[in-house]
């Protein structure tokens, strides 16, 4: 386990020289960055590094027969520990990030932290106090799910208060002003989830594929119109404790519509985000989240986004990794492939996972920002041939699920029942399965490939994971034998979300109110 200490002189032999580079980086990171926002970047940034260092030093044990049981991962600092430690504007060198040096120790003894051995170490920059994981687990909860599936009986009060990082409760109303949007009972119970974590953020989804882009496009259009929405959503978040916005514009330029999305939907993510800075800093309470979904089809992103300009202003950006293949294409195909397929050509190789999180990281997007989207259903369609595989010729949609209602598509907790006495087949090189029975055919996600995507997500530095949608996954435990939210409690394990905030560690401080805390802290996930 890794420990904090005063000195980084002295490591265990099989830490590498490394462990006191990383070490000492951190001790100066608080007088070489300018306020807590870089702060907590550059922190994230090397505790990234010691991450790398801590698997270097595992394999190295593994080789000499040392074992690597006590050996957990190290994660990075939650993504508010800058705004706990002060005044997110002060300069560091005054008090908000490190006040004194912070470095590790590898040891196998978790006895060790109590004898003696280490000091206590004076934390300002929050480890809030053990680390939490680094990752991002935003999921989405259906608000439509009792009406539009009327047999998916999941509301607010059902959910897991300690899951997710971060919960959007997705939006069915159709009206434009925001201001007019009424279901405060049910507004209620999803923030009333924050008095059991903490930890957890809740945001308010505006719109989806069913709020037509021209209409989206009107109300960004003028200044005048966007400073109405503005305002509204401010008051409105304000008013029904949420904390932030997501902004689900599907998709700028998409469907047809002018190019001048592109800018409409740039300019409206920058006042947006510049009105929440300004009703912080006046009301004194934390600033707004603002998150938005994104285009994965490469036509799409490029049509639809100024990456390096909308994603300065983004806490969150969510790729909607999935739909990368459904029943227009008139054949089989996955859902949500990892990789691209031995067959794919044209504008199919860019339909995978992998491509395109790498496509708009390179093109300016901060990879720390960037989240993958999980979903907890899948395509499914009706053969017409006797061929099963992937590109197999069908006839439409697989036939709609007994809680879903809907030609096409099944929920997790309705493809597990279809799975008993299916033929199931793992499409190796997207590191995906599909079933098929009779002439019906699923592409899905299951724990195995979930894991896979989630280590894929930590191994290339991303941001972490979106879960579409809650209501989806097996949410009560009754169908699939896997326990409750079993797809996205995967997440949850492979991201190390910790839950911290629902329950207290005995030996965990309350958090700083003064501009030093001694804490005798345990840095494991």
């Amino acid at each position: 386990m890794l420990y904090p200490r005063e000195s980084s002189r002295k490591y265990t032999s099989l830490a590498s020289p490394a462990w006191e580079a990383i070490a000492g980086q951190v001790s100066a990171t608080g007088h070489r960055t300018r306020n807590a926002v870089q702060c907590r970047k550059k922190m994230n940034d090397l505790i990234r590094s010691a991450r790398s260092e801590l698997d270097h030093t595992r394999r190295e044990r593994s080789q000499i027969g040392g074992g690597t049981a006590n050996i957990l991962p190290l994660t990075k600092l939650e993504e508010d520990a800058a705004e706990l430690a002060g005044d997110r504007d002060r300069p560091c060198g005054e008090g908000t990030c490190v006040d004194s040096p912070v470095q590790f120790l590898v040891t196998d003894n978790p006895q060790d932290v109590n004898s003696g051995r280490f000091s206590d170490v004076s934390l300002v920059f929050l480890l809030h106090i053990s680390l939490v994981s680094s990752y991002t687990l935003l999921c989405y909860y259906l608000e439509w799910s009792p009406y539009r599936f009327k047999d998916i009986m999941f509301y607010p009060e059902n959910i897991d208060p300690c899951l997710c990082t971060h919960l959007i409760y997705s939006h069915a109303n159709t009206s434009d002003d925001i201001s007019q949007w009424a279901d405060e009972p049910m507004y209620k119970s999803f923030n009333d989830l924050k008095d059991e974590n903490k930890n957890l953020k809740t945001l308010l989804g505006f719109r989806g594929w069913n709020f037509a882009t021209r209409r989206f496009s009107s109300l960004a259009a003028k200044q005048e119109t966007r400073a109405t929405f503005i305002n509204a959503s401010i008051i409105f978040l304000r008013k029904h404790r949420f904390d932030g916005l997501d902004l689900d514009w599907r998709f700028p330029a998409n469907r047809g519509n002018s190019s001048h999305q592109k800018w409409h939907f740039t300019i409206l993510i920058k006042e947006l985000m510049e009105a929440f800075k300004t009703e912080a800093e006046s009301s004194g309470r934390d600033r707004l989240l603002l998150t938005a979904p994104v285009a994965v089809n490469k036509m799409d992103v490029d049509a639809g986004y100024d990456i390096a300009e909308v994603s300065q202003c983004l806490d969150f950006i969510s790729l909607m990794t999935f739909n990368f293949h459904g029943v227009w294409n008139k054949f089989t195909g996955h859902n949500s492939p990892l990789y691209r397929g031995s067959a794919d050509r044209g504008i199919k190789m860019y339909f995978n996972i992998d491509y395109i999180l790498k496509y708009w990281r390179d093109k300016g997007a901060p990879s720390e920002k960037l989240l993958v989207a999980f979903p907890a259903y899948g395509n499914t369609y009706t053969l017409n041939t006797s061929q099963t595989g992937v590109g197999a010729p069908v006839s439409g949609g697989g036939q709609p699920g007994p809680y879903t209602h809907r030609p096409g598509f099944l929920a997790y907790h309705e493809i597990c029942p279809f799975l008993e006495n299916a033929t199931i087949k793992l499409i190796d090189e997207q590191k995906v399965p599909y079933a098929f029975k009779g002439d019906q055919w699923v592409g899905y996600d299951n724990r195995q490939s979930f894991t896979t995507k989630a280590q894929w997500v930590k191994d290339n530095n991303f941001g972490g994971a979106v879960v579409w949608a809650l209501n989806l996954d097996d949410y009560d435990g009754t169908r699939c034998d896997e326990g409750f939210s079993p797809l996205t409690n995967t997440l949850k394990s492979i991201l190390g979300i910790d839950g911290s905030g629902c329950e207290q560690s005995p030996e965990m401080p309350e958090p700083c109110s003064k501009s030093t805390t001694k804490a005798t802290i345990k840095f494991w996930s």
